[in-house]
């Protein structure tokens, strides 16, 4: 009899131990499996940018589009902006609908997961010495303001009017050299996941990038 209920609390104490432990253990393994993607995330996001950077030097400096462009008209190109609609890119630099079209295109595997800060797709006149929210850079005129990338891109107008670039003074000091940057920010919102119940976190990624012209291009 001593013996049966001795076995009998046992079993009552490893029943009670198994409930303490699996949900840490389930707790454990999805902040980790959490962190694992948010470190994919940032991983394409970095890739996306660079590359959104890069392909600005496709366009000639003169190219501006015309009215009534946009920016990814078939969404199986390279998906579309964050209000479901492709960005109207007539007037502002080409190379700026270059760097839209990769970046989106790159950006698709998480889509559902990001809450992206959205910002003015093209500007013009950064400075690294700038202390001014992107270092001093305005939106072209007829720049979309929703977009989730922001590329400063210098480029000469139609009109003949040189639109500076991103003047990087770490680059040949005092006088610097103008580069092209792109920035992205979002948040992953695991809500809407199975791991939901135990990620209570919603961490905030964030990409620069900046690229160099061609020789021939300063």
């Amino acid at each position: 009899m001593n013996r049966r209920r001795s076995r009998n609390g046992m079993d009552a104490q490893a029943v009670l131990e198994t409930a303490l432990v699996i949900p840490i253990l389930l707790l454990l393994v999805c902040n980790f499996i959490a962190l694992m993607v948010q470190v994919t995330v940032q991983q394409q996001m970095d890739a996306a940018v660079a590359l959104a950077a890069e392909s600005r030097f496709q366009a000639p400096n003169q190219a501006f589009d015309y009215a009534g462009a946009r920016c990814c008209p078939d969404p199986r190109c390279c998906g579309v902006s964050s209000n479901g609609a492709s960005l109207a890119t007539g007037g502002i630099p080409t190379g700026c609908r270059y760097a839209a079209e990769t970046f989106y295109g790159t950006m698709q595997s998480y889509e559902k997961l990001l809450r992206w800060k959205t910002g003015p797709l093209c500007v013009t006149g950064g400075d690294s010495a700038g202390s001014a929210a992107l270092g001093g850079a305005i939106p072209y005129a007829q720049s979309p303001a929703n977009a989730n990338v922001t590329c400063d891109v210098g480029s000469i107008g139609p009109d003949g009017v040189n639109h500076r670039g991103f003047l990087d003074h770490a680059f040949n000091p005092p006088r610097g050299l103008y580069a092209v940057t792109c920035d992205a920010t979002a948040r992953i919102d695991f809500s809407q996941t199975p791991l939901a119940w135990g990620v209570l976190w919603t961490p905030t990624i964030h990409a620069h990038a900046e690229a160099l012209p061609p020789p021939f291009r300063q």
